[in-house]
């Protein structure tokens, strides 16, 4: 007998569930997701996937890629979300990252979109590329694509107020996205500065604005962090 849709709705809001996240350990793309549970004060669990594991476990997963949220019960029942942007969503939503209506709640997706795509576009690019293509792509990138996506966001932030966020005056889960990738995108830039106080306040007042939460801080400065981004640096160059 399938359980019913309702039921699992009751069950995916209880304060009482732990947030099991499953993904290679390293940044990537789960960067966000795990600074969204981090900042959320929820119980969570990252659940590390060695590479030499992955083909055999990928065919366990939903899509056959990770990462994967599993909710983890009181009463005992695990349910699954996969994709990325659903899990953000649903991790932002249950901790009042997606704004106060409607209309925020879809401008914040806009904007988070927009980061989605540029990121997961060059993290998948560097993947699927053998390693003498990766200088060539990394210059296009560079000059095309990164160019824009700062163009844009920095004219979207400015015209908030310059103050840390995308809309209104409150943490959403499009701020912890930026934040999340921002390191990354500096590092891919190398001497070729794009993104700094000076070139781009607005975006790093998001970087700056997370930095002070207390919570963010500690994660930053923990020994797993640091050592996901050694391997992030080892595996993917940035």
């Amino acid at each position: 007998m399938v359980a019913s849709t309702s039921s699992h709705a009751e069950l995916i809001q209880s304060p009482d569930n732990t947030h099991n996240l499953i993904y290679f350990p390293m940044h990537g793309l789960a960067g966000c997701i795990r600074t969204t549970l981090v900042l959320s004060g929820e119980p969570y669990m990252n659940t590390l996937m060695a590479f030499s594991d992955w083909q055999v476990r990928k065919q366990l997963t939903p899509f056959g890629h990770v990462p994967v949220l599993r909710e983890e019960t009181k009463c005992g029942t695990t349910l699954e979300l996969a994709e990325i942007s659903a899990i953000e969503q649903f991790l932002a939503t249950r901790s009042g990252f997606m704004g106060k209506d409607i209309w925020e709640e879809n401008r914040i997706k806009m904007y988070l979109s927009s980061t989605h795509s540029l990121f997961t576009f060059l993290v998948h690019t560097i993947v699927q590329s053998p390693k003498e293509e990766r200088p060539a792509f990394l210059q296009r990138f560079k000059s095309m694509n990164l160019k824009g996506w700062i163009q844009f966001h920095e004219k979207h932030l400015k015209e908030n107020g310059s103050n840390g966020h995308y809309v209104g005056d409150q943490l959403s889960i499009a701020d912890i996205k930026t934040a999340s990738v921002i390191e990354h995108l500096i590092r891919v830039c190398g001497d070729d500065v794009q993104i700094s106080e000076e070139l781009t306040p607005a975006i790093m007042a998001v970087k700056t604005n997370i930095e002070k939460n207390p919570k963010y801080a500690a994660w930053v400065a923990s020994d797993q962090y640091q050592e996901f981004t050694a391997k992030n640096i080892g595996f993917l160059g940035f």
